[in-house]
């Protein structure tokens, strides 16, 4: 599978533009500020459902238009599939395939994935416990798109059982109690069974991140992932009860995947705290890598890599170590300077101000 061509109506600063692709590397040049990451915006949402940047539809329609519309052509062993999604500022997006409505995101999800990699990417390491459980819970969307239900699943849970401690204003009462007793196994199912995909999922790419480090670190480094949560297995609805006290008082729940943090060690020192940055880009890097590694071995779909301006995150070193090891399959990547040795681009353009040329 690969990404043939892009048509884009109103999307961001772009009035309209096309992209023909090859399986190769793509190259999309310009200075900041001039569209480069929308385009990589725009193929990413095919197969996200939404924009990699937190985006809400308003901001990815061009100003003073209603709608933007997107349009991506996908050949897999010679054959077209067209998708299409019309973004709405009022309404519902409309998604069709092969001109034909369909109501559920992840049926376009299914024909393309992507991997992307950006200079934020250094906040899965440094960032917050969020950005590693989302880390792992968009990789779970890839391989499977019932992982999206379990999330779904679990999400509405919380939000059922927060807005109840919230009425509650402190106090507990019989009929809070029996309510409560209802969603706290509703959400302890629904917990075990994400907290049960994230730590599976993590064991399938412990193996893969420590072979990309050691290529980074020249053997030098050893690295540990350890899932972190605040109950033991099977046991969460008990860990619930025994909260619950805590929880009314507070008005939120504070046990339960959505606390669950992945800790990331180098040489037994947590990496957030310890490692410089240019090891903790390596990390993300590795992690970046790993998950391409294990949608590609588990779907048998090879992601589009997408690489927003990384080259000029990296130094020398770590900038020829990532190109010998990015795959080596299709690839889009945008830059403001000069493309290290050895990347040696199929298509060229270049952006200025939402315009695209042909680049020679």
């Amino acid at each position: 599978m690969f990404l043939s061509q892009l048509w884009l109506t109103n999307f961001r600063n772009y009035e309209t533009a096309q992209l023909v692709f090859d399986e190769g590397i793509t190259l999309i040049t310009g200075d900041n500020g001039n569209g480069k990451t929308n385009l990589l915006e725009a193929i990413a949402w095919f197969s996200k459902g939404k924009s990699f940047r937190g985006s809400p539809n308003e901001a990815l329609i061009l100003q003073n238009k209603e709608k933007a519309i997107l349009r991506a052509e996908i050949l897999q062993n010679k054959r077209k599939t067209m998708l299409e999604v019309e973004l709405n500022n009022f309404g519902r997006n409309q998604l069709q395939i092969n001109g034909k409505k369909v109501n559920k995101k992840k049926e376009l999800q299914e024909k393309i994935k992507t991997t992307i990699f950006g200079p934020d990417d250094l906040s899965l390491i440094k960032g917050s416990p969020t950005e590693r459980r989302n880390y792992l819970d968009e990789l779970l969307f890839d391989l499977h798109t019932k992982n999206q239900l379990i999330k779904t699943n679990f999400e509405k849970c919380l939000k059922q059982r927060n807005t109840l401690l919230k009425q509650a204003k402190g106090k507990i009462t019989v009929e809070i109690e029996t309510t409560l007793n209802v969603w706290d196994e509703k959400f302890a199912e629904s917990g075990e069974k994400l907290a049960e995909e994230r730590i599976n999922l993590l064991e399938k790419l412990k193996p893969e991140i420590e072979n990309t480090l050691k290529k980074f670190t020249k053997n030098q480094d050893s690295v540990s992932f350890e899932y972190e949560k605040l109950w033991e297995k099977g046991q969460l609805f008990e860990a619930l009860q025994s909260e619950r006290q805590t929880d009314i008082r507070r008005g939120t729940t504070t046990i339960g995947p959505h606390r669950d943090e992945i800790g990331i060690k180098v040489n037994n020192l947590l990496s957030r705290n310890h490692s410089s940055q240019g090891e903790q880009r390596s990390l993300a890097l590795g992690l970046r890598l790993a998950g391409h590694e294990i949608v590609k071995r588990t779907t048998g779909s090879e992601p589009v890599v997408l690489l927003d301006d990384v080259f000029s995150e990296l130094d020398d070193t770590r900038c020829q170590i990532l190109i010998d090891l990015l795959p080596k399959k299709q690839a889009v990547l945008t830059t403001t300077g000069k493309l290290p040795t050895g990347v040696k681009p199929d298509y060229k353009y270049h952006v200025v101000e939402g315009i695209i040329k042909s680049s020679e």
